[in-house]
């Protein structure tokens, strides 16, 4: 089982009845914003949620920080980390999870992620 796996697993408690996850990842705090540990974000088909990890484990879902509408861009995975921005939460995801963004960008449907800016909105 993959970090992802357990980090969705462990957010089914999370979701409301009948909301769907599209997929979960780890992020790292940027250096501008670090002390809060690690963020475990949740993209379902209505929402996003990032929740706080602690400064020791990437999969364990303490507390819930932050919910966004689900229809944001993330941004383009690249090179060892990704900067993304879920509401006012701005974080650094390691290239292990570059398939989690993908899943989740591509479960919208009705975009592309081809066509969406780069994480820098160029």
């Amino acid at each position: 089982m993959t970090m992802a796996d357990k980090i969705i697993q462990r957010a089914q408690t999370q979701v409301e009845p009948g909301e769907v996850i599209h997929g979960g990842f780890a992020a790292q705090m940027t250096i501008q914003n670090r002390g809060g540990g690690y963020r475990i974000v949740i993209a379902t088909d209505r929402r996003f949620m990032v929740f706080g990890s602690g400064t020791f484990s990437q999969t364990v879902i303490k507390r819930l920080i932050e919910e966004s509408p689900r229809d944001q861009f993330l941004g383009k995975p690249s090179g060892l980390f990704c900067t993304v921005t879920v509401g006012r939460e701005t974080m650094k995801v390691n290239f292990r999870y570059f398939d989690q963004l993908r899943a989740i960008h591509l479960a919208l449907g009705s975009r592309s992620l081809n066509s969406q800016p780069d994480a820098k909105g160029a």
